[in-house]
C-alpha cells in the first residue's frame, strides 16, 4: 500500500495487521523526523503554535507513567474538562490506548484516523508506535478535547510524542530499563527521559533526588524545576487511616494544602505528580474536585483485584499487576508483605531483567506457576523461569500457557490466598482473558 492507493484496511483488527505485517510493535524505530513531517501535514498549524489553546501534559518515566495517567484522567473527569490520552501498550484492546473523557474511543475513529494518517506519511516510513501516536493527536484534535495527556512509550527524546511541545512535562521515576536503547547506567537513561522538558516551562520530578543529568538538563534548557519534597508533597503520615494530604506550590506562588483526601491504590510518586501537574494548570480548582478525582484513581492491571474460585468453589484473590523490570517487582514486593503464604503466575518477556525481577520476590511466594506469554518474537521460555526459580531454591511448576498456570494456580489455592499475577502487559492481558 502506498500514499497513491485509495484502498485501505476494512477494519481496526485489519489495520493493526497491516502495521504489524509492515513493522511488528517490538522493532522500535526511535526519531522525530519522519513522525513530525506526518504530523504537521495532519494537524493544523495553530496545534504546534505556543498560544493553542489545548493543554497538553507529557508523561515519561521507568514506572508509573500509566498510574500517572489514569490520575490525571481522574482529576480532568473529575473537573469536568475534556480531555485525551495516550497510552501504551493494551492489555486486552488497542482501543485502551487512545480515550476521551476516559472511555475508550470507537474503532472506526481509529481506522478514519489511520487511513488520514497513510494519506499524508507520502514516503515516510511510521512505526506501529508512530501511527497509534499520530493517530491518538488526530482525533483528539478532531473531537476538540481542552487536555492532551500524552504517556511516553520509550525513553523521551526521541519518542513520537515528543514532537508536542508539553505545557507541563512529567519524569516519575527513572531505573534501568531498557538499556539497549536508553543506555547502560541511570544517568543516561535521565538524559534521555529529560528530553521531554521545555524551557520556560515545568518539569515535574518524581523523585526526592533525580539524576544530576536530568537535573542538568533542567538547568541547561531554562524549565522550571517542580521537584518531589521541594515544590510538592504528600503527607504519608495517616495512611494506616487511608488519608493523606497534599502541599505544593502553585503557579502565582502561593503555597496549598489539601487535606483528608482518599488514597487511591496506585504508586503514591505517580498521584503526587499527577496532582501537581493538574493544580499547576488549574490552580482554582476546589479541593471538593480533587477528592473526588482521588477517589476515581484507577487502573487496569495495576495493583488490580479480581476473584476467582478455586476447586473447592471458595473465593479467591487474584490481583494482576504489569510489573516487569526491577524497580516495578521492588514495588510489589513491598505491596506483598502484608499477604499471608501468596502464590505467583509469571510470564516476561527476554529482553527483561530476569534476575532483576526475580531477586526482591524471593521467599515471598509460597508457590511459583510459570509459562511462556503468547509473543513469540519476545516471550521468555518458561522452561527458562522455572530454571532459574528453582535454582533459588523456589517451589515452582512449569505450564504451557499463562491461563493454564493461572487456572492451576487459583485451583490449588485456599480459600483467603492470594494469587499474584504478573511479569508483562501480556502476562496480565492473558490472566484476564482467561477469568472472564
Amino acid at each position: 500500500m502506498n500514499a497513491n492507493e485509495t484502498s485501505y484496511p476494512e477494519s481496526l483488527s485489519a489495520w493493526l495487521a497491516f502495521l504489524e505485517a509492515r513493522r511488528p510493535e517490538h522493532q522500535m524505530a526511535l526519531g522525530l523526523e519522519r513522525a513530525d513531517r506526518v504530523a504537521c501535514k495532519l494537524l493544523p498549524a495553530s496545534f504546534f503554535n505556543e498560544q493553542r489553546e489545548i493543554q497538553v501534559i507529557t508523561v515519561g518515566g521507568t514506572n508509573g507513567k500509566g498510574s500517572t495517567v489514569a490520575t490525571l484522567s481522574a482529576l480532568l473527569k473529575a473537573a469536568g474538562i475534556r480531555f485525551g490520552a495516550w497510552t501504551s501498550p493494551h492489555i486486552q484492546l488497542f482501543n485502551e490506548r487512545i480515550r476521551i473523557d476516559g472511555e475508550m474511543v470507537a474503532d472506526e475513529l481509529i481506522s478514519d484516523s489511520f487511513a488520514r494518517i497513510e494519506q499524508q506519511r507520502g514516503d515516510d516510513y511510521l512505526s506501529y508506535f508512530e501511527f497509534g501516536a499520530l493517530a491518538a493527536l488526530d482525533i483528539f484534535v478532531r473531537e476538540a478535547v481542552e487536555v492532551i495527556v500524552l504517556e511516553v512509550g520509550l525513553g523521551g527524546r526521541l519518542d513520537a510524542v515528543n514532537i508536542v511541545d508539553a505545557d507541563v512535562s512529567i519524569v516519575t521515576t527513572v531505573d534501568l530499563d531498557h538499556q539497549a536503547w536508553l543506555g547502560d547506567t541511570i544517568e543516561k537513561i535521565a538524559y534521555e527521559k529529560a528530553g521531554i522538558f521545555r524551557s520556560g516551562r515545568p518539569a515535574i520530578c518524581g523523585e526526592y533526588q533525580p539524576a544530576s543529568s536530568l537535573t542538568g538538563y533542567i538547568a541547561e534548557i531554562g524549565a522550571l524545576e517542580l521537584r518531589r519534597g521541594q515544590a510538592f508533597e504528600l503527607d504519608e503520615s495517616h495512611l494506616a487511616e487511608n488519608v493523606m494530604a497534599f502541599h505544593c506550590d502553585q503557579a502565582n506562588g502561593d503555597k496549598r494544602t489539601i487535606s483528608n483526601l482518599p488514597v487511591p491504590n496506585l504508586p503514591l510518586t505517580s498521584v503526587a505528580c499527577a496532582l501537581e501537574a493538574f493544580l499547576w494548570l488549574y490552580p482554582e480548582t476546589a479541593d471538593s474536585v480533587i477528592h473526588t478525582g482521588m477517589e476515581n484513581s484507577r487502573l487496569e492491571g495495576r495493583c488490580q483485584t479480581v476473584t476467582a474460585r478455586n476447586a473447592a468453589g471458595e473465593e479467591v484473590t487474584v490481583l494482576l499487576d504489569v510489573a516487569h523490570n526491577p524497580q516495578a517487582a521492588r514495588y510489589l514486593a513491598d505491596k506483598l508483605q502484608s499477604l499471608s503464604e501468596p502464590v505467583a503466575v509469571l510470564g516476561m518477556l527476554n529482553d527483561k531483567d530476569l534476575e532483576g525481577v526475580l531477586q526482591p520476590l524471593a521467599g515471598l511466594f509460597k508457590h511459583w506457576h510459570v509459562a511462556t506469554v503468547d509473543f513469540p518474537a519476545r516471550a521468555r521460555d518458561g522452561v527458562e523461569l522455572q530454571q532459574a526459580l528453582s535454582d533459588m531454591g523456589e517451589q515452582v511448576a512449569g505450564y504451557g500457557s499463562v491461563a493454564e498456570a493461572l487456572h492451576s494456580a487459583v485451583d490449588q489455592a485456599s480459600a483467603g490466598q492470594t494469587v499474584v499475577v504478573f511479569g508483562s502487559f501480556h502476562t496480565v492481558g492473558e490472566a484476564l482473558a482467561a477469568l472472564s
